[in-house]
């Protein structure tokens, strides 16, 4: 914003009078400066908003960090708990007034490399396993082979590459209870 903008914002008492009309050339082009000012002044207050939303973002994204990292340490807390309990029963849980804290188990299963499992199946003429849209299908796969010292083969004898065994995990479960107790 210029010098001259700056003054049109800074003295606008004839605005501010009800009865203002523009009658003539000089009083369009005073109007004209004044709309022109605001509309200065309004990319002036766009640009130190998005400065500030910048920054309100940075310090929003450090903040919200911080928190993951309490959270972690807290969950490593809880896991460390919840093992000690567990060695006396083995589905304890951590059960307070603010939330509860337990394990979910995730079950064995198959990890795929769809392409290597395809390039497999057609090697081996089993095009019947194979979606039209060329992925895996990985349901009737599943019916056919099973893990055999780690290699996924079917009552055949064909190994099929690019499954290899997902082993089972467990992974911890904080629920912090709703507000108001």
């Amino acid at each position: 914003m210029d010098a001259l903008e700056k003054h049109d914002l800074e003295n606008d008492e004839v605005v501010i009078k009800p009865k203002f009309e523009i009658t003539d050339l000089s009083s369009a082009t005073w109007v004209m400066r004044k709309y022109r000012a605001l509309a200065a002044k309004d990319d002036e207050l766009k640009k130190v908003a998005l400065e500030q939303k910048e920054s309100i973002d940075d310090w929003l994204e450090s903040k919200l960090q911080a928190n993951q990292d309490s959270r972690a340490f807290f969950e490593g807390l809880f896991a460390h708990y919840l093992t000690k309990l567990r060695e006396d029963d083995p589905k304890a849980r951590i059960e307070t007034p603010f939330g509860t804290v337990s394990t979910r188990k995730t079950p064995t299963g198959v990890n795929w490399s769809d392409e290597a499992v395809v390039q497999s199946l057609e090697k081996q003429g089993l095009n019947d396993l194979i979606n039209i849209k060329k992925t895996p299908d990985k349901k009737q796969i599943k019916k056919q082979f099973h893990f055999v010292k780690g290699r996924y083969v079917n009552d055949d004898g064909l190994m099929l590459d690019g499954a290899t065994e997902k082993e089972a995990t467990e992974s911890l479960v904080v629920k912090p209870a709703k507000e108001g107790l």
